[in-house]
């Protein structure tokens, strides 16, 4: 029998209690800053900054599987349906786009006001019309390709379960054909698939940076930057998928000792890799706007790393006070996070075997871009002129922390509700 079959199983009682409390504190957070009339703003913004950092990295996480399918890996076991666990987060991420599309009013300008040169493409029922569909459309692939993957786990735990699973694993195995059929079936099926989740994730995920990110700031302009956020997602869910790993890899929970020092090496080669693949992408972007000095495509970069952004303050005086300038301090402790030290920290073999050090790169990783998403949305609708002049403004308030802590809940409630619903999420030691 293969070992990602497992029978049903209730929730971990005391993680599931924790997680249940961060969705409550959440939503509590949520509706205190939305009733208060000074607060509601920021509170759409603390919201859309953590739902890009979630919805990018539970579609990535399932990008992760998909891109294990398509490179014909065999080096990462159970992994793979660690990451398809996480994914389950993709349709509750669907339903959290609804929040901001009533927040609309607060965080769009060109909600109220057409953009110059651009009310077609801004025009807001022609605006979340597509981006609905493009969220309909790679949820949906998302879940049809779950689908496939996981299809082949239920056979032995649909004669298990009893009541409401066991109509749910019979309507998702209808037409069983035996375990050995369908899982070539998923394999030949979810190759194919696999490709189509990639590419559903660089479009639908690039028009959501268009419309979510850079419409915050209409007049900027960047090809790139799509291409940057997506890319985003991926490598974050990446960084995530270690962290899960390496909490689990002691858990009865799952299958002893899978993850040895050579998948802990080979994590710590992607999050090495991508996360020198993702600076790639900034740098791309960041010297061909550098470079050309035009003002409305400096705008956004300066507004986040500051006057020490422009050609004629490439020079060391007075570079402490271009630091201490709004949102800087910010900019520069995400590259640190997420490039900077898992460039130098990960060159060699051991760091990246060794738990203590791949954990920390990933957790700052993950952490940094939770900031970095706070940075591509916050200095687009509280400038820094607005904060030089006493605008507060911090991704550490009790709003920003709320939300977050909302949201870490909701993630994991629903990554360790599929890993039960569907069993073979997350395979069972002795399955």
């Amino acid at each position: 029998m293969s070992n990602d079959l497992a029978e049903p199983r209730s929730l971990p009682r005391v993680p599931a209690a924790i997680f249940a409390a961060l969705a409550a504190l959440g939503a509590i957070a949520f509706f205190a800053g939305v009733l208060a009339e000074d607060t509601s703003a920021r509170t759409y913004r603390v919201f859309l900054h953590n739902w890009l950092m979630w919805a990018a990295l539970a579609n990535g996480a399932v990008c992760v599987s998909a891109a294990f399918r398509l490179t014909n890996a065999g080096w990462q076991g159970p992994i793979q349906r660690i990451a398809e666990s996480m994914g389950g987060f993709v349709a509750i991420s669907f339903l959290l786009y609804w929040v901001i599309y009533l927040g609309r009013h607060e965080l769009f300008e060109w909600v109220h006001h057409p953009v110059a040169g651009k009310e077609f493409w801004f025009e807001p029922g022609f605006t979340f019309l597509r981006d609905s569909l493009a969220l309909v459309w790679v949820t949906f692939v998302s879940l049809f390709y779950l689908y496939i993957s996981l299809r082949p786990t239920l056979g032995a735990a649909r004669e298990a379960a009893t009541g409401w699973r066991k109509s749910l694993y019979g309507f998702w195995t209808a037409g069983w054909r035996g375990e050995e059929v369908e899982r070539d079936f998923a394999e030949r099926r979810g190759r194919k698939m696999a490709a189509v989740v990639a590419l559903s994730h660089a479009i639908c995920y690039s028009l959501i940076a268009i419309d979510f990110i850079m419409s915050l700031a209409p007049e900027w302009i960047s090809t790139m930057f799509p291409a940057y956020f997506a890319w985003g997602g991926f490598l974050s869910s990446i960084s995530l998928l270690t962290i899960v790993c390496l909490a689990l890899r002691n858990s009865p929970e799952v299958v002893p000792g899978f993850l040895t020092a050579n998948r802990r090496h080979d994590l710590g080669k992607l999050i090495f890799a991508f996360s020198i693949f993702w600076m790639y992408l900034f740098w791309s972007q960041y010297f061909v706007i550098w470079y050309a000095n035009i003002p409305e495509e400096t705008g956004f970069i300066v507004a986040r790393l500051g006057t020490q952004f422009l050609q004629d303050t490439w020079y060391m005086g007075g570079f402490m006070q271009r630091i201490a300038e709004p949102y800087v301090t910010w900019t520069l402790l995400v590259w640190l996070l997420v490039w900077v030290l898992p460039f130098w920290v990960l060159l060699g073999q051991r760091p990246k075997k060794t738990p203590a050090i791949l954990g920390t790169i990933a957790v700052g990783s993950v952490l940094g871009f939770w900031l970095e998403r706070y940075i591509l949305v916050t200095p687009s609708l509280v400038p820094p002129s607005e904060v030089l002049a006493g605008a507060a403004i911090t991704p550490l308030g009790w709003i920003e922390l709320g939300i977050g802590a909302g949201f870490v809940g909701l993630f994991f409630l629903s990554f360790l509700g599929f890993g039960r619903v569907f069993p073979g999420a997350i395979p069972r030691a002795g399955g």
